[in-house]
């Protein structure tokens, strides 16, 4: 398998178009393709850009036959895998809406990958159930969410607002303020400018998966 095969793979496992993965690479929607062609190179830049963006490893992409589209070929014929490790088990919450807020609700239990899960202990899941980051995360994908890492500014946390609304978003703090930015490809949803009494950090977004890669374990 090729880096076209594991190029592929990754948009088609993320849901993307190959415009929307030119988009958010900043090229083409003719570089992806030709890219998926084996016709034209791949820039380093854009390969560390997908690792960036994706939380995929080098190999998933370089390696011909350990990438993506080798993993994919050995689901499809059966291959048996490893027996899963219970300690990388982690719940799954979605962002439960009422007339007093929203909260998290617990909803299944899937695997994270064992060495994420081996440096975030505390970690859970959390789905992004909207448009608001779909330049970085696919609507419907899976967040893990570490409670106990500091978040730093850029990154991308989960938190509370106001003590009664949970978004997702890009986290930039000041002195006293706090800066939660969405990045969308379909929606304009305003920053959200905050006193950083306002805001409380629930957690650090440290992996992602589309859900329809999820192994999940049981539903709650």
């Amino acid at each position: 398998m090729t880096l076209a095969d594991n190029i592929r793979e990754l948009r088609n496992r993320e849901g993307l178009t190959q415009a929307d993965l030119a988009q958010a690479l900043g090229v083409t929607k003719e570089s992806v393709c030709r890219w998926e062609r084996g016709h034209s190179s791949v820039r380093a830049r854009h390969i560390e850009r997908m690792v960036e963006l994706f939380h995929v490893r080098h190999d998933d992409l370089l390696s011909e036959d350990r990438g993506l589209a080798a993993q994919a070929s050995a689901a499809e014929v059966g291959v048996p895998e490893a027996q899963e490790d219970q300690t990388t088990v982690r719940p799954i919450f979605r962002v439960a809406r009422s007339a007093s807020g929203t909260a998290l609700q617990a909803r299944s239990k899937a695997f994270a990958p064992a060495d994420v899960a081996q440096h975030h202990p505390n970690s859970f899941f959390v789905q992004m159930d909207g448009q608001e980051m779909s330049r970085i995360y696919p609507e419907g994908c899976c967040l893990l969410v570490d409670p106990t890492a500091t978040p730093w500014n850029g990154c991308c946390v989960v938190a509370l607002v106001d003590g009664r609304n949970i978004v997702i978003r890009r986290y930039i703090c000041g002195n006293d303020t706090v800066i939660l930015s969405s990045h969308s490809f379909q929606t304009a949803s305003p920053d959200l400018m905050l006193n950083r009494r306002r805001v409380r950090v629930i957690g650090v977004v440290v992996w992602f998966q589309a859900s329809h890669s999820i192994k999940v374990q049981q539903t709650l």
